[in-house]
């Protein structure tokens, strides 16, 4: 071939391969820039799952913590009453290290669990803070006490209220190896991992956790949180590392978690993209396939990143409903807790046998209540039976009047002709529980609980209602009342699985729910059940 067609041939064949190739190469490019976004979208997954198995954590600490601030020990001022009964809770959870009730009034210490009864020192600094603050609802601190046993330590602090009246503080100092733990099981194995509190300080770190707890981070880190929510920053830890570090800021706690990736690494795919277009004109075929395999890399990376985001989903609906059962259950707690302290004090009296009966009705139906809030998860069927309303409520009225207090009157009223319907002894039991429990909320002042059954209007059913003379709903809340997790009391005060529980027991039951209600009158919450 003359050497000219040879020229016209490679430059044909220059035009058509030049394009392919550099199209090879973008795409290579482009490629290693996607690894680059997957490693840091990694980052700040594993960021956000940390945060929320740590608010889990606190969550839990934090519902505890309120149930305890509503003891009747509290309410009566029983001081050593409290005392054992929140050194019994200290001792089931080893986080918790120290437990301390503080006068608002005097500004001074009645007891912490790691003394003795009686020391009556003045408010701890933490404290003093906290009421400085407004003291007007939960409150977790970072992380502070460093000289304790177990400790360092952060602070959890609940109000303790009397007719909406700020009296007292309960505060948990806690320790932060469970912290730890979740930051290691969660990290990446490369890089520098840590926790740090609202002022920059570490609570957890992957490298040199005892030497540096406590202390404050790099300024780096206290710059990052002092700007911003989340994101990425670059930075030098304390070992030398240069980094990109990419943040979450947790909205329960402000504490926020920082996955350091070396700077070297991340850099590389730039770099591998340079090569790439410099190499491309020799091997097109090798960077298909190369294009191939980071096509590939890049969506099983992003299918983990989906996994990842859909568990820490399910973590925090865990976490609430978790929130739930401990919330409901300990109302139960506190019957049984009301029940022996009427057994101490009247330790020669024969009457201590139907109190002693309430107690282990109470730890009965909490049991029940844990498998009742499993089948409403699976929303699983019930085992039907003949359930006479005659013998259910009478026996049901000390566990109520326990529940409700001596601020309200029971009253029960059962028409002969509707006194047995069909449904689940237990499950029917459990809903009037949760009946009672949200009209004793509704009547902070005292008031008249009515529980009657009569014959419905349509044939063949039973009307059992459960009025009280509270404080009504509005229209708009009382349409949402029995969705499942809608509640109006507040973060930590309901779980708003109360009502929807009720809907789903009577459901099953083959009934049906309504609810009346006027806002300065009370309301009234009709369960229709068929007749046996």
């Amino acid at each position: 071939m003359p050497r000219s067609d040879w020229r016209t041939f490679l430059t044909l064949a220059a035009a058509l391969v030049l394009p392919l190739v550099l199209f090879v190469a973008l795409q290579g490019a482009f490629a290693m820039q996607a690894q680059r976004r997957s490693i840091e979208q990694d980052a700040a997954g594993r960021a956000r799952e940390i945060n929320a198995q740590v608010d889990g954590q606190l969550w839990s600490d934090r519902s505890a913590l309120e149930v305890l601030s509503s003891s009747q020990f509290l309410i009566a001022r029983d001081w050593p009453g409290a005392y054992d009964r929140i050194s019994r809770v200290v001792a089931a959870r080893p986080r918790w290290k120290n437990v301390i009730l503080t006068d608002t009034a005097t500004g001074r210490e009645i007891f912490e669990t790691r003394s003795a009864l009686g020391k009556n020192r003045p408010a701890r600094p933490s404290v003093r803070a906290y009421l400085a603050g407004g003291g007007a609802k939960a409150q977790i601190d970072g992380v502070g006490d460093m000289t304790s046993p177990g400790c360092p330590c952060v602070t959890l602090h609940v109000p303790v209220l009397e007719k909406g009246v700020l009296t007292y503080v309960l505060s948990v100092e806690m320790g932060t190896e469970d912290f730890q733990a979740i930051l290691k099981s969660h990290a990446p194995e490369t890089g520098v991992s840590a926790i740090v509190d609202t002022k920059g300080r570490f609570l957890a770190r992957t490298l040199n956790y005892r030497g540096k707890a406590g202390k404050p981070a790099t300024i780096y880190v206290r710059r990052a949180i002092a700007t911003a929510r989340d994101g990425s920053y670059r930075g030098v830890t304390y070992e030398g590392l240069k980094s990109v570090t990419t943040f979450d800021t947790s909205e329960l706690s402000g504490w926020s978690t920082h996955i350091a990736t070396s700077a070297a690494r991340l850099s590389a795919p730039l770099r591998g993209a340079w090569l790439l277009n410099g190499v491309s004109t020799l091997a097109v075929l090798i960077l298909a396939a190369a294009l191939a395999w980071f096509t590939l890399r890049r969506l099983a990376e992003q299918s983990r990143e989906l996994k990842r985001q859909e568990q820490s989903q399910r973590l925090a609906a865990i976490g609430q409903l978790a929130s739930g059962v401990a919330h409901d259950f300990n109302n139960l707690l506190m019957v049984i807790t009301g029940s022996l302290q009427l057994i101490g004090k009247r330790t020669d009296d024969p009457a201590l046998v139907r109190p002693l009966k309430n107690a282990q009705d109470a730890a009965d139906r909490g049991a029940a209540l844990t498998r009742q809030l499993l089948d409403f998860a699976r929303a699983g069927p019930v085992d039907l039976e003949s359930v006479d309303l005659a013998a259910l409520l009478p026996s049901l009225s000390g566990l109520l009047g326990q529940t409700l207090g001596p601020a309200i009157t029971l009253v029960i009223d059962i028409d002969p002709a509707a006194a047995t319907v069909t449904s689940n002894a237990a499950q029917l039991e459990l809903a009037l529980i949760n009946l009672a429990v949200n009209a004793r909320d509704a009547m902070p002042d005292g008031g008249t609980l009515t529980i009657a059954a009569r014959p419905a209007r349509q044939p063949g059913g039973i009307d059992l209602t459960v009025r009280d003379t509270g404080q009504g709903m509005p229209p708009a809340v009382a349409e949402r009342a029995m969705e499942p997790f809608f509640t109006t009391k507040g973060v930590g005060k309901g779980t708003g699985l109360g009502l929807a529980q009720v809907f789903g027991i009577v459901s099953r039951s083959g009934g049906s729910v309504s609810i009346d209600s006027t806002e300065g009158v009370g309301t009234t919450i009709t369960m229709t059940l068929p007749a046996a």
